[in-house]
């Protein structure tokens, strides 16, 4: 499976969340951290999550210990390239911009993204110097 294809469900997401912090794990140790969730459910979700190469185990004392294929920063990159491709056409402007007005900004993330954008066109004009 092609991991900048991976798709993942909200529910697949939190069982991600858990393991980035908590593995490498078992399923009744992921269980104990999720109690909506059968111990099945767990098992049949980490199954689906190793068919699309989210997830691996290794055996530890005879148990199935699972832990996460690719840190928390990669699948939110993927994620969000695939999310950007989809609906905005793998344009970021047109994503800022439909964010931008449809949530409520606080000064200080106003300021962090005026700040990112000055940090990116630092590195732009840097590398152009470099040339």
């Amino acid at each position: 499976m092609d991991t900048d294809d991976l798709q993942l469900s909200g529910s697949e997401w939190d069982l991600m969340k858990i393991l980035w912090d908590n593995s490498p794990a078992s399923v009744n140790q992921i269980a104990e951290l999720t109690p909506q969730w059968h111990p099945k459910t767990v098992r049949t979700m980490l199954i689906r999550l190793q068919k699309k190469g989210a997830v691996e185990y290794e055996v530890i004392e005879g148990i199935q210990n699972f832990k996460p294929v690719h840190d928390r920063e990669y699948c939110e990159s993927s994620a969000t390239q695939s999310f950007m491709q989809r609906v905005f056409d793998g344009a970021l402007t047109p994503m800022i911009a439909h964010f931008t007005r449809k949530q409520k900004l606080t000064d200080d993330e106003k300021k962090a993204l005026i700040s990112l954008l000055q940090d990116n066109k630092a590195q732009d004009d840097n590398a152009q110097g470099d040339k």
